[in-house]
């Protein structure tokens, strides 16, 4: 596989079809065809990076994208050397399940170097996602082949199809850089009646913010775990100058002591909002229902698999006034265990030795709950890789090999 550029695959499905019984127009027409199914890939992206547990999480997230969706997708896996050979393992169980994939080795120090290079001073170390997570703010120049991509964190499950994540890059204004959660309805009342009102905004305006509520929002706000990326824009400069921009509006006695910031991919995205609020737009909560929120009130009802030669699109479920709806779990909180007397929010450095384990695979019987989002995890973790089925998925319940099955999900949020 290999990013944008076309495949053997594409190459025949070039000639597929009536088209190619017309002669002189066929070539025209075929390649017309070809440009068209290439746009219908979706393009996601993850980074597996520094720990070998955390190919596990991506397993299991890689799973939940197929399972959920029939679009063809472009695989992109950012690796480093320490979970490449594992990341290759699990890229050719599902080989069947990609339209194609590609696989970027980084180097914990190169990316180090890359990320002082707009900011100097900055420690990637010093946030417990270390290195790898400081890489995600630098996508553009990792995968220079890629136009646009999802960006999805390894500890979430897709609940919804993922093409309907893809479809929301067609309302991207002409400076739109990303697309994520960014406001977060976590404060007692009366403010979250506030900040309620701005989400139905902002969601009725398919994302929009004004810049008043762009001003208001803080770093704990916002999730970077499911973005939309348009890489091909944030190579040509704009990007890097926000973050520079934004970094050296700090001031450099809060730079340099790491209790005073947050300096994960997040709180570098948050420096470049306040900069240029209009290159973001808000991604419905629905795509983030996450531990650290309580799922926002939200729990899992029900998922069934639906097996057919059908190719229709997800039904598109019907929000509430919140923007909530069964788009992504993301088992957040409690992933990372704390030492004794530090607090979630305090900055805890990365380490080598913290397994990364979301969704309790290697226990599952210890597996919380999560508002019976665990019941979900279940059905994912119950399926299995299966390079001679259609859609390279074997579900949980034995459905017949020559049907490719999707699952269909709900969660009842008031």
């Amino acid at each position: 596989g290999g990013g944008e550029g076309g495949s053997s695959d594409g190459d025949r499905v070039m000639w597929q079809g009536p088209t190619a019984l017309e002669g002189g127009t066929a070539v025209l027409a075929a390649t017309a065809g070809a440009e068209a199914a290439k746009e219908e890939a979706v393009h996601l992206c993850a980074m597996a990076a520094g720990k070998v547990s955390a190919v596990d999480e991506l397993d299991l997230m890689l799973r939940s994208a197929r399972a959920t969706s029939r679009a063809a997708i472009a695989l992109h896996v950012v690796v480093s050397s320490q979970t490449h050979a594992a990341v290759r393992a699990l890229l050719h169980r599902s080989r069947a399940a990609w339209q194609s994939s590609d696989v970027t080795v980084i180097a914990a120090d190169k990316v180090q170097a890359m990320v002082a290079q707009a900011m100097p001073g900055y420690n990637a170390s010093s946030h417990h996602t270390g290195a790898w997570g400081a890489a995600k703010t630098f996508l553009h120049r990792l995968l220079p082949s890629v136009d646009r991509c999802i960006l999805i964190d390894t500890d979430m499950l897709l609940l919804a199809d993922v093409a309907q994540l893809w479809r929301r890059f067609d309302a991207f204004g002409p400076k739109t850089l990303m697309q994520l959660p960014l406001l977060h309805v976590h404060t007692p009342p009366p403010s979250a009646a506030v900040v309620r009102a701005q989400v139905r905004e902002a969601e009725s305006n398919g994302g929009t913010l004004g810049a008043k509520v762009a001003r208001t929002i803080q770093d704990t706000d916002m999730c970077t775990c499911v973005n939309l990326l348009h890489l091909g824009r944030m190579r040509a400069g704009a990007w890097e100058a926000m973050v520079r921009d934004g970094w050296n509006a700090v001031d450099e006695r809060k730079r340099g002591d790491h209790s005073k910031m947050r300096v994960s991919n997040q709180g570098v995205v948050h420096l470049a909002l306040k900069q240029r609020p209009e290159a973001f737009k808000h991604l419905s909560l629905g795509w983030n229902l996450n531990h650290c929120a309580n799922f926002y009130g939200c729990r899992f009802d029900s998922a069934a698999w639906e097996c057919g030669e059908a190719q229709g699109a997800a039904p598109a479920q019907q929000p509430t006034s919140e923007g909530l709806f069964a788009g992504a779990f993301h088992a957040n909180c409690g992933k990372v265990k704390l030492p004794p007397g530090i607090k979630r929010h305090s900055k805890v450095p990365y380490s080598e030795s913290q397994a990364e384990d979301a969704f309790f695979t290697s226990n599952p019987n210890k597996r919380p709950s999560w508002n019976d989002f665990s019941k979900f995890v279940a059905i994912v973790a119950a399926t299995a890789w299966a390079p001679g089925r259609v859609g390279g998925l074997q579900p949980g319940t034995g459905e017949a090999t020559g049907k490719q099955c999707v699952l269909r999900s709900s969660a009842v949020c008031g």
